[in-house]
C-alpha cells in the first residue's frame, strides 16, 4: 500500500497539509487504504466468467470419450479461478461499479465521523480518501464547509487527483488538489474558514489495512 506514496513524497504531502491548515483554519484528514471492503463477490465473478471462458477454449481444442470430465474439470476450474479471484488484479476485474461506489462512499462517511468531524470542535473538517484496490477518491466535509463548497468543487478536486494519479505522480496531484481547495475556501469565506487552531488531529497520512491502522491519529 505505502508504494502508492513513498517516503519522500509522504514528507511533501504532510507539508502540504501543515500549509493547508495555517492558510484556511481547516481541519485535513489524508487516509490511504488498500481496500474498502473485501468484495466476496468479485471472486466469485471472476471465478465464474473465468471458468466459462477457459471451459469454451478448452472445448475446441479436448475431446474427452466420457462425459463426466466435463462437470470435474468444470468444478476444478472454478475452484481455482476463484481463488486466483482474491489476489487484487484478478479481484479488481470482478469489480461493479455499482458496488465499489457504494463500499467506497461507505467507508468514506464511516471513517469520517470515527476519525474527523466527531474529534474536532470547530467542526471544519475535511478528509481525503485515497482506496488502492478500487482505484477511487472520496472527498467529505465537515458542517461549516459543506454551507459553501458545493459538490462540484468537491468533483474538481477529485478529478485533479485523478488526473495526477493516472500519470504516476500522487504526490503533485495531492498538493495541486490541496491548493485548488485552498483557494476555493478563502474565496467562499473570504478568508480563513475558522479562526480556532487546526492542530485538534494530527497531519500525518493515515494507512489503513481494512481494519488495522499502521500509524494511528
Amino acid at each position: 500500500m505505502r508504494h502508492l506514496i513513498n517516503a519522500q513524497d509522504r514528507d511533501l504531502i504532510e507539508s502540504a497539509i501543515s500549509g493547508f491548515e495555517e492558510k484556511t483554519g481547516c481541519e485535513m484528514l489524508l487516509i490511504v487504504t488498500d481496500t474498502c471492503d473485501d468484495y466476496p463477490a468479485a471472486s466469485l465473478r471472476f471465478g465464474l466468467f473465468a471458468t466459462l471462458a477457459s471451459t469454451l477454449v478448452l472445448s475446441y481444442f479436448l475431446e474427452f470419450h466420457h462425459g463426466y470430465i466435463w462437470p470435474i474439470l468444470f468444478f476444478i476450474s472454478a475452484l481455482l479461478f476463484t481463488w486466483l479471484g482474491q489476489i487484487d488484479i484478478f479481484k479488481r476485474l470482478g469489480l461493479s461499479d455499482v458496488e465499489v461506489n457504494r463500499e467506497c462512499q461507505e467507508k468514506a462517511i464511516e471513517l469520517f465521523y470515527t476519525l474527523g468531524s466527531t474529534k474536532v470542535s470547530h467542526k471544519v473538517t475535511a478528509m481525503l480518501l485515497i482506496s488502492e484496490l478500487e482505484r477511487k477518491f472520496e472527498i467529505l466535509v465537515d458542517e461549516k464547509l459543506k454551507e459553501k463548497i458545493s459538490d462540484k468543487d468537491l468533483a474538481d478536486l477529485v478529478e485533479v487527483i485523478q488526473k495526477n494519479f493516472k500519470a504516476h505522480a500522487p504526490a503533485k496531484g495531492i498538493q495541486e488538489s490541496l491548493g485548488l481547495f485552498e483557494e476555493k475556501i478563502l474565496h467562499a469565506f473570504s478568508g480563513k474558514a475558522s479562526t480556532a487552531a487546526p492542530n485538534e488531529l494530527r497531519n500525518q497520512i493515515i494507512f489503513l489495512k481494512q481494519d488495522r491502522y499502521d500509524r494511528p491519529l
